[in-house]
């Protein structure tokens, strides 16, 4: 006999790739956390969800996005994310060592969304948009970084960099050699954005340790993924048998279908599927404004839905080291739940925005609706029509 305040998800089919479910059976959230699956439908119970014709999923992660609202970047997370079925998001490098202690303000006491930031290797991150930042490598304070990552121990997923050549500049690869330096000494990962790289990509990606972050790996703006004949570099084979992540973080020009559709056609799939959503990608048609949008697209090229969903489960979750917790609804894993519908709808999915003359377009058949979604056993998100 069910508890009265226990949640009750019924009827619908759960799928969880941390632990290979893939069936149909209800879901008991208790006290915050999943307290178990099985058949419940003779149990009756105060709060319940019928969730027939839907996928019961782990929240999902969006290990790419900028949710500090004081910035230009950032967007409003509560509303962005939890409408999108998202329960953990990943702030990429949106502060830096001198920025950081008022963000963390933020997202300590404002948010319900769990945030985990990656510290910008520039002192000011990206508060100074839209002049860029600094990456001359003698501006790395080593000392402050280490300083704030041993003042907020557990905070941080690890360093970023951009290192496109606008940003670089005439430093070409130096910024980066030196943030992997001061991570190495830290002990931590970098995250490295890779569009229009200062050289070759394979230069960028050489360079890259076991756990380090390659993100916007479709990216066509200068060198990419793909050499002269379409084919994925060597140099990203070698990466991935070391460890080396791949990253598929989109937003409005870190996407193209001219790397992606070669690249998943050569099996040559992203580690983890994120958004990179900011003020100026968010509700922006036809590219993926949202995970669950990033879901149906990378869906429609060609990647098994099950397989598509652990890279927004338990793939960034493992990375995080935090599978124990989230990317899960393994009994005692923390109740964080998304209900999603296939729904048969014609929908667009593009590359660039529809304002950009050189967008591509796609025309898709099938979307990924987030219908609920439940953090640490709180209705956080309900569409009206479920």
């Amino acid at each position: 006999m069910m508890e009265e305040d226990v949640l009750l998800i019924q009827n619908g089919t759960v799928l969880d790739p941390a632990t290979g479910l893939k069936e149909q059976k209800d879901v008991a959230v208790k006290n915050g956390k999943i307290f178990a699956l099985g058949d419940f439908s003779r149990e009756k119970t105060k709060f319940m969800v019928d969730a027939a014709g839907c996928y019961v999923t782990p929240g999902l992660i969006d290990h790419h996005a900028h949710v500090y609202p004081l910035m230009k970047t950032g967007i409003p997370s509560e509303s962005l994310c939890f409408s999108a079925g998202v329960t953990t998001v990943v702030d990429a490098g949106s502060t830096g060592y001198a920025t950081y202690e008022g963000y963390r303000n933020f997202i300590q006491s404002e948010t319900l969304v769990q945030i985990r930031p990656y510290l910008n290797i520039c002192a000011t991150g990206l508060a100074t948009l839209p002049h860029l930042e600094n990456l001359d490598p003698d501006s790395f304070d080593e000392g402050r970084i280490a300083e704030i990552f041993a003042k907020f121990p557990g905070e941080f997923e690890g360093l970023k960099i951009r290192t496109s050549k606008n940003i670089v500049k005439d430093f070409g690869f130096r910024p980066l050699d030196k943030t992997l330096e001061i991570a190495e000494k830290i002990g931590v990962p970098v995250m490295v954005h890779c569009t229009n790289p200062p050289g070759p990509l394979g230069e960028v990606i050489r360079r890259l340790r076991p756990g380090d972050v390659l993100t916007h790996m479709y990216q066509n703006i200068g060198p990419t993924l793909l050499d002269d004949q379409k084919k994925v570099i060597p140099e990203a084979y070698a990466a991935r048998k070391r460890g080396v992540i791949f990253e598929a973080s989109d937003a409005r020009a870190h996407f193209s279908f001219e790397v992606s559709e070669p690249a998943i056609a050569q099996d040559f799939l992203p580690d983890i599927i994120a958004t990179d959503i900011t003020q100026f990608s968010m509700n922006q048609r036809p590219t993926s404004f949202n995970l669950a949008m990033q879901l149906s697209k990378y869906t429609f090229l060609g990647i098994d839905f099950y397989e598509a969903l652990r890279r927004c489960t338990e793939n960034p979750a493992r990375v995080m080291g935090r599978l124990d917790s989230i990317g899960t609804l393994a009994p005692g894993s923390d109740a964080d739940v998304a209900i999603l519908k296939p729904i048969e709808w014609e929908n667009e999915f593009g590359d660039r925005p529809y304002y950009d003359p050189e967008r591509q377009l796609r025309k898709g058949k099938l979307l990924y609706k987030p219908m609920m979604t439940i953090k640490n056993g709180k209705i956080v998100y309900r569409d009206m029509l479920f």
